[in-house]
């Protein structure tokens, strides 16, 4: 009886090991399998812990139909990814699932908590390899960013909440207010680079500055005009690592979300600080190279945002604190205020991971953690003197993050 409870665990083993060394590793796998298949096996795992604690037998019954039902959802999927000899190899794997779940039931009923506990771990073991490997670890092959994606919202960009548009729109309402005040009131040649629709831009226009918006999407500065309550605002497609503006005729340059954007960003804040005058200010988020803001600003945005398309972000494009305070201090800008950022946990982020909707009343903060994204000012020292060495460095760009997290 052990034994044959034993062959066709056994024989799935082997028909899993193959699929996922072989078949998945060739082809990989997209996020809906990514997410899937860990999921997949909790319906074992869930299986076999209701008979090791002594559920019922309609529990466990139950149980068992359920997984067999649910390990057939990714066929969709299978049918457009997988080729014949995958196909047949998941045949054999539904034909082999509720033989094995069965099997289990037999150990159980005889007795056998030893062997149940031990499948149990295994199986936990070959779940955290698939959350892991799948969506942390093979996610970390370089690949490029998706800067395509903007180019199609329209006006989306003002209006949407079934995309990450929204949470963008959210981080504005946190920055804008707090870059304005920072400028102050008297009027500035304002430069913002990659201004996207012109939530950033608008904004400045709204309080008296001269602003002028550069992006390399068109379409991105339809919108942005269109939005211009001011009709101020001046638009320019162009390049934010090849500006055609002199040197020092601009008092303030903003980059949001914009280095995590490029793949040279010291060209980026090159460009910056030459177009910079002498005290000028130059304005910038992006996000930390951190396992954590990988998880969330990466996996958790793609996760429970609908409609985020790939690449999004890519975690390589991702620099430290330090990293950014290296560059600005090579090309004559001085940190001088540094924030870390984060959503308030509050009910509309709750509601954002079961809905999937980003709403208005979604809302960032400033934090004093740069783990996740942060926000900071530099200040362009004098020209004459941008050729040395700069040794100043902002204490908080230097926190503990930097180098502890990083995956």
């Amino acid at each position: 009886m052990l034994a044959a409870c034993l062959v066709p665990i056994a024989l799935q083993a082997l028909a899993m090991l193959v699929d996922e060394a072989h078949f998945h590793r060739r082809r990989g796998l997209p996020r809906w399998e990514r997410i899937g298949h860990p999921l997949d096996t909790l319906t074992i795992a869930l299986c076999l812990a209701c008979l090791l604690v002594g559920g019922s037998l309609a529990v466990y019954v139950g149980l068992a139909i359920a997984s067999t039902l649910f390990v057939t959802k990714d066929e969709a999927v299978h049918a457009r990814e997988c080729g014949a000899g995958e196909h047949w190899l998941h045949a054999v794997l539904f034909a082999l699932h509720p033989i094995v779940l069965a099997a289990f039931a037999v150990l159980a009923l005889n007795g056998q908590r030893d062997i149940l506990a031990g499948q149990l771990a295994v199986t936990l073991a070959f779940m955290a390899y698939q959350a892991i490997y799948w969506n942390v670890l093979r996610d970390r092959r370089p690949r490029a960013i998706n800067n395509e994606w903007y180019a199609d919202l329209g006006e989306r960009w003002y209006r949407a909440t079934d995309t990450p548009i929204a949470l963008l729109r959210a981080e504005s309402r946190q920055r804008n207010p707090w870059i304005a005040t920072t400028i102050g009131a008297e009027p500035r040649r304002v430069l913002d680079l990659g201004c996207g629709a012109g939530f950033l831009a608008n904004h400045l226009a709204t309080k008296g500055h001269a602003v002028t918006g550069v992006d390399t999407t068109p379409e991105n500065l339809v919108v942005a005009r269109a939005h211009d309550a001011t009709g101020t605002a001046t638009y320019e497609l162009g390049d934010a690592c090849a500006l055609p503006y002199p040197d020092a005729s601009f008092d303030v340059v903003c980059a949001m979300d914009l280095i995590e954007h490029v793949p040279d960003p010291s060209r980026l804040v090159a460009e910056a600080g030459r177009v910079l005058a002498p005290g000028g200010l130059f304005f910038f988020h992006t996000f930390n190279r951190t396992w954590l803001a990988n998880l969330i600003v990466i996996k958790g945005v793609s996760w429970f945002v609908k409609n985020t398309p790939d690449d999004l972000h890519v975690i390589d494009l991702f620099r430290s604190p330090a990293e950014v305070d290296a560059m600005c201090r090579a090309h004559g800008l001085e940190i001088v205020e540094l924030h870390g950022s984060r959503p308030r946990f509050r009910w509309p982020l709750w509601r954002m991971l079961l809905t999937g909707r980003v709403g208005d009343d979604f809302a960032f903060t400033f934090t004093p953690s740069t783990a996740i994204g942060y926000t900071g000012v530099a200040r362009r020292l004098d020209l004459r003197a941008a050729d040395g060495p700069h040794e100043r460095v902002v204490p908080e760009v230097h926190e503990r993050h930097d180098d502890r997290d990083r995956p």
